[in-house]
């Protein structure tokens, strides 16, 4: 399936559902419990986050109920949904890309939501190139995390064109190319993950941990 395909079936698919989780091939009822899981380290104000594959953009209308102060950037490679990100969220940013190497800038989150649940390319090892060089570039622009879910291929079924990654796969990636310091969870959902890229690795001697995990740990 080429990238040209992808794009026609989001634009489809907004014709067909209009603004709604429909239009973006998510079930109703999960896109809530997702971004939860995504964001669940955030801040509760003075952030700034970059909504990589924003499509429609119902992350900021989930960070607007729950956070204050902070700064929305969304990109995406299909234009229908940028001209309505722009309708619909003046006070965000909302940039068409081509490709993920036009992303620049420094956020303190970057988030990717169902942006690998469909194969750019028939060959896998091709789809995994793309994945790792997406993360690699994006991680590069994060000065707090990054965050993105994935289908897990711990699955009987796998649909035609879609994408499932072997958590082993991923963790493998991660270390080398990214972090040695990140979190995945599984508790969710069956079928899907979330992983969590942090960008502090600095470790506190003599305890050998993380920095923050003692005053995140201690009493109050």
């Amino acid at each position: 399936m080429s990238l040209d395909t992808i794009i026609e079936q989001y634009r489809e698919a907004f014709r067909k559902h209009g603004n709604s989780p429909s239009a973006v091939f998510w079930p109703k009822g999960r896109q809530q419990l997702r971004f939860s899981r995504l964001t669940s380290h955030f801040p509760r104000d003075g952030f700034s986050v970059l909504d990589f594959g924003c499509g429609l953009a119902h992350l900021h209308r989930f960070l607007d109920v729950r956070h204050n102060n902070f700064s929305y950037t969304g990109v995406d490679l299909v234009p229908d949904f940028i001209t309505e990100c722009r309708k619909n969220h003046p006070d965000a940013s909302f940039t068409l890309i081509n490709d993920f190497r036009d992303v620049t800038g420094e956020y303190d989150y970057v988030i990717l939501s169902g942006v690998f649940n469909m194969l750019y390319s028939p060959d896998r090892s091709t789809h995994l190139l793309m994945v790792r060089d997406t993360l690699k570039h994006l991680f590069g622009l994060t000065r707090m995390a990054l965050s993105c879910d994935f289908m897990t291929d711990r699955v009987d079924f796998q649909g035609e064109g879609a994408f499932h990654m072997n958590e082993p796969e991923l963790i493998d990636m991660t270390q080398r190319h990214l972090s040695p310091r990140y979190t995945i969870d599984h508790s969710y959902m069956p079928y899907e993950f979330a992983l969590t890229v942090y960008r502090d690795q600095r470790i506190a001697r003599p305890d050998n941990v993380y920095l923050g995990i003692q005053d995140a740990d201690s009493p109050h």
